[in-house]
């Protein structure tokens, strides 16, 4: 059997089931994967071309090698293939570009960056509360091992495509919380780092709301975003961690904020485009204004209130943002420069070297008030926020200068 594996979110050849289900199958095999879009900001587009660098690397180590495509996938000649492997992506984008080609050929996709193969309820009965989700779905919940890498690849079916030519691109900023390159091979050295090697994940709680340097955090999101780690992977090796070493509040917390990012999956399966429009999952109609110069200056740093603006700015040279910077960010361009919050959710998605398109535009909603936050109204006083944790204004100066 001739094989096109198309890899999207996947970007890597351990615990990837679906890639080894293809093996299994082909005789001959392509792999493909799409050239990152040039509407893309500089370092999502850097650290995705080192995914795809370090991923044609590990496939010429087994005499196979990776495509790169510049043109939609609809245009790729499939009638030389009996079957289309690819992970499935249950957004609308990424469903219409599998759709375009379903005619013409046989496609095998399924689900391979989610914790759960399904709910123990129909999903339109999921909990609009993620507490209540949480609660229910990690009882008894155990990771399976990862799958190594296949043992057994089929012969290249090459289609003579050019070998991968990368535009050049700036060394990371020297200030980045986010150094690390792209590519499985760097996404678990990070993982074993972050464990075993230095037990920073024994005081992940502690730290998570740091906003300088590499250590604060465990830096998994990028690579979880474009598939170099699997979450299955990361909670197995958390568990592995606290039966060899030690388990407490701050480790279980990084499966916390896994299920919370299986938690958006399951939001979008229940509701669907609701996600991406202005009135959100609860059908709130919240009042904005439509004012471009005032988003430029968020997007630029240059509102005035300075624990926003180190953020932004921090954003726009790296790529990457901590977890209570997006928070502020967020906040403040819906509650206090009143502007529409898909804005916001639109320019994460373009910069951040780390966007996932159900965890980015949760979390918009989430902050905005019109997604799954049972709290109505939070506000985050930003001044306040900066006081809290970035007291003697470090951060601030680090990047306002």
């Amino acid at each position: 059997m001739k094989i096109l594996y198309y890899f999207r979110n996947d970007y890597r050849l351990q615990d990837n089931p679906l890639l080894h289900e293809a093996c299994e199958q082909a005789k001959e095999i392509t792999f493909m994967a799409k050239a990152p879009s040039k509407a893309m900001g500089k370092e999502r587009q850097k650290f995705t071309w080192e995914c795809l660098i370090q991923l044609d690397h590990q496939l010429q180590e087994r005499g196979l090698k990776l495509e790169v495509l510049r043109e939609p996938l609809k245009e790729v000649n499939l009638s030389v293939y009996d079957k289309l492997f690819t992970p499935l992506i249950n957004s609308s984008y990424e469903l219409e570009e599998i759709q375009a080609v379903s005619n013409k050929i046989e496609v095998r996709s399924f689900w391979t960056d989610r914790l759960l193969a399904g709910l123990p309820y129909p999903v339109n009965k999921l909990p609009d509360v993620f507490t209540d989700f949480r609660k229910k779905i990690e009882k008894g919940f155990s990771p399976h091992s990862p799958l190594e890498a296949p043992q057994k690849w089929p012969q290249l079916l090459s289609t003579g495509l050019n070998e991968i030519d990368v535009p050049p691109f700036p060394d990371a900023h020297c200030h980045s919380a986010f150094p690390f390159q792209g590519g499985e091979l760097e996404a678990l050295k990070r993982l074993h780092q972050y464990t075993f090697e230095t037990d920073l994940v024994a005081t992940y709680k502690k730290t998570r709301n740091g906003l300088i340097g590499h250590e604060y955090s465990t830096k998994f999101s990028p690579y979880l975003a474009t598939g170099c780690l699997s979450p299955h992977r990361i909670f197995f090796q958390v568990e592995l961690y606290e039966s060899e070493v030690k388990k407490n509040q701050d480790t279980y917390w990084v499966k916390f904020e896994l299920w919370w990012r299986e938690y958006f999956r399951w939001v979008h399966e229940k509701y669907g485009v609701k996600l991406f429009l202005n009135n959100g999952l609860k059908d709130k109609e919240l009042p904005s204004l439509r004012d471009r110069e005032k988003f430029q200056k968020w997007l630029e740093g240059k509102t005035g209130d300075d624990f926003v603006d180190a953020n932004m700015k921090e954003l726009k040279e790296t790529g990457f943002m901590s977890n209570r910077g997006r928070q502020n960010v967020a906040s403040y361009l819906v509650k206090d420069l009143n502007l529409p919050w898909k804005w916001g959710a639109e320019y994460f998605e373009k910069v951040l070297i780390d966007y996932d398109v159900f965890s980015n535009w949760g979390n918009w909603q989430y902050v905005a008030g019109i997604g799954n936050d049972p709290r109505p109204n939070r506000y985050f006083n930003t001044q306040k926020q900066a006081s809290m944790y970035d007291p003697g204004a470090k951060y601030r100066t680090l990047w306002n200068r």
